[in-house]
């Protein structure tokens, strides 16, 4: 019985020792959480982009261009989502985290809810479509690599740009060698690239949506987006038609191509279309460049001194496609809350 006795309580000191052991122990540490406050400026400027129209520059802005309707903000660490928020007609909001270094992305006037995406892989391989913009431009931008701390609220400013490429006309010149007035019928832009990644690095895809193949299209659903095809100005010979027009697509850079029968992506590219002496022409302008994102491409003015090709009276087809023989582009770029491309120095293109 003794020894009974004794195991009993060796037992019951091993107990008390081992309990006291265990609430010594530290706590394992548990996640830290940070709000953090995130807002979106311009991705050329420095002013937010909160709707305000720049009216020392209005002929080439539209409130459509600048507000924001919905604001989307994803936090990722490494690929993982970390944190999510989204808020409606606000340039700014709040979003919690864990601490850490993580990379933050901003999605505007994005038409779906994308909350249910789990890594930055999937979010950068979503597609938007041109077709989304025409009520608000969509708009995205990253800032990456932040060390977000605990302890306290933290402020981010995140740079955001348009997915969507800008095209001006400002002015067409009649200074064709005849003497003669001409009139204006339609102007477009064709082979518009209709989809791209919000990780911009898949541009007009050959599987993708494509607008105005070729030329102008009659079924075409994004309207003055693309073309205006029922103008009907009259130019005197030596005076010009001084209407600004605005054309917006998305990132193209294919190669410039010649018509074929069968249409492949190939460049966008700015149509003219003109009634000369009772018969239409149209001039197919290869701007010589690959459309980016939130840049901004002015023509300031187009001089039109040869006739072009003779229109065959079809949409598409080698007149809206092969460019004029013997044209010299020279293009000046203006440039506002967009960036700049710098296509030539004398500010017209000469046909």
């Amino acid at each position: 019985m003794k020894n009974i006795f004794l195991t009993a309580a060796v037992a019951a000191l091993m107990i008390m020792t081992s309990c006291g052991k265990e609430n010594s122990m530290p706590s394992a540490p548990q996640t830290q959480k940070v709000s953090i406050d995130v807002s979106i400026v311009s991705g050329v400027a420095s002013t937010k982009a909160s709707g305000t129209v720049n009216t020392t520059t209005a002929e080439y802005h539209s409130e459509q261009e600048q507000k924001v309707n919905n604001l989307q903000v994803f936090v990722f660490s490494d690929d993982a989502l970390d944190g999510y928020a989204s808020v409606d007609n606000s340039a700014s909001t709040s979003v919690e985290c864990t601490a850490g270094t993580r990379d933050i992305y901003c999605l505007v006037n994005a038409p779906a809810t994308l909350g249910s995406i789990v890594s930055k892989t999937a979010l950068l391989a979503a597609v938007s479509e041109l077709a989304e913009n025409p009520s608000s431009f969509e708009m995205v931008g990253s800032s990456t690599g932040k060390n977000i701390a605990s302890g306290g609220d933290t402020e981010i400013a995140v740079p955001a740009s348009r997915l969507a490429s800008k095209i001006v006309i400002k002015s067409i010149e009649n200074a064709l060698r005849t003497g003669k007035p001409i009139k204006i019928t339609r102007l477009c832009i064709s082979n518009v690239a209709g989809q791209v990644n919000y990780g911009l690095d898949i541009h007009s895809p050959a599987d993708g949506k494509w607008y105005n193949k070729g030329g102008y299209q009659v079924s075409n659903n994004l309207g003055s987006f693309t073309q205006d095809l029922s103008l009907s100005a009259d130019v005197a010979n030596g005076s010009k038609y001084s209407t600004n027009h605005y054309f917006y697509a998305y990132p193209n850079d294919n190669p410039q191509a010649n018509h074929s029968a069968t249409w492949s992506p190939k460049r966008t590219m700015l149509v003219v279309q003109i009634e000369y002496d009772g018969k239409l022409y149209d001039y197919p302008i290869d701007l010589g460049v690959n459309l980016e994102s939130n840049k901004m491409y002015v023509l300031n003015n187009l001089k039109l001194v040869n006739l072009g090709n003779p229109d065959d009276g079809i949409e598409g087809g080698d007149d809206e496609e092969n460019p004029v023989s013997g044209s010299t582009v020279q293009v000046s770029v203006d440039i506002l809350d967009w960036n700049l491309v710098l296509l030539g120095s004398d500010g017209e293109i000469t046909i």
